[in-house]
């Protein structure tokens, strides 16, 4: 047990155009991995590596910037823009351990990099899932997910103290995991009633009011949705956070509610009914 933890390094990154910080992962090789919104040229742009996948701002609002850097902190292994001519913000990264990235977030843009069976989306903000290789270099898999409503949107596309956005419930907010095979696991949230893959799984429709938290399981190159399925009830539902049971493989997802209804809530557990306003919840749901 470390009482007082040393810093290993802590440092800049960024341009004289304005940069926010989103989320940050390690590599196998104890690598750093941060992720955010980078904005226009005025001033001098996000510092993009030669050689990496996107060098120069692709448009709009802001884009993803993604930067490695070693474990010690001293270099740069690459940065790279991701984006398109809309808004494009990452919420969750992860790395497998040949040292690829992927990552999380959403996208209003229409020209969001995809690649292979990656779909185009639904036109208003969707979710995307980009798998970029270790050097920085290229996408091994890009897709859009979504229906006709906004996707990877909590609530609205701005922060506010409205409804679910509260506390932990940033407008934003999705996780991205790996299975020991490395198929991709992303928890998120949907306004959409037509959000694709959904209709054999275990909730097939829409459960009301304006969003239901959504899971999704993608192969590990991102061409294939393996199972989508919305998480929500009567009311407002968000799912924020996953993580895996190593033994049973079972899959633990956690978020927001206002549901009075939510699927699955059973006699005997610690809160089988709403307590009113907003509770948290916890859900455990198979692989497949």
């Amino acid at each position: 047990l470390v009482i007082d933890p040393s810093i290993v390094f802590c440092s800049f990154s960024g341009s004289r155009s304005d940069s926010w910080g989103f989320t940050a992962t390690y590599g196998p090789d104890e690598s750093f991995f941060g992720g955010g919104i980078v904005f226009g040229l005025s001033g001098g742009g996000w510092p993009g590596s030669t050689g990496a996948y996107e060098t120069t701002y692709q448009g709009g609002e802001f884009d993803i910037g993604i930067i490695k850097l070693t474990p010690n902190g001293s270099n740069r292994v690459y940065a790279t823009y991701i984006g398109g001519n809309g808004k494009d913000q990452p919420h969750s990264l992860i790395v497998d351990n040949q040292g690829n990235l992927y990552l999380a977030g959403r996208t209003n843009s229409s020209d969001y990099p995809v690649i292979n069976n990656g779909g185009v989306g639904g036109g208003l903000f969707d979710i995307v899932v980009t798998k970029i290789n270790a050097t920085g270099t290229a996408l091994l898999g890009s897709r859009k997910i979504g229906g006709t409503g906004n996707d990877g949107v909590n609530i609205s596309d701005s922060r506010s103290q409205n409804s679910l956005q509260r506390n932990y419930g940033d407008d934003g907010r999705s996780e991205i995991i790996l299975d020991g095979a490395n198929n991709v696991y992303v928890a998120s949230s949907t306004q959409s009633s037509d959000f694709p893959g959904t209709a054999t799984f275990f909730q097939t429709t829409f459960g009301g009011g304006t969003q239901d938290g959504v899971l999704l399981k993608l192969s590990s190159d991102l061409n294939n949705i393996l199972f989508s399925s919305y998480l929500g009830g009567n009311g407002n539902d968000a799912a924020y956070v996953l993580a895996q049971d190593p033994v049973s493989n079972l899959i633990y997802v956690a978020g927001g509610t206002e549901s009075t209804n939510l699927p699955g809530s059973q006699a005997g557990t610690v809160g089988p009914s709403s307590h009113g306003d907003i509770d948290g919840f916890i859900a455990v749901i198979n692989t497949t």
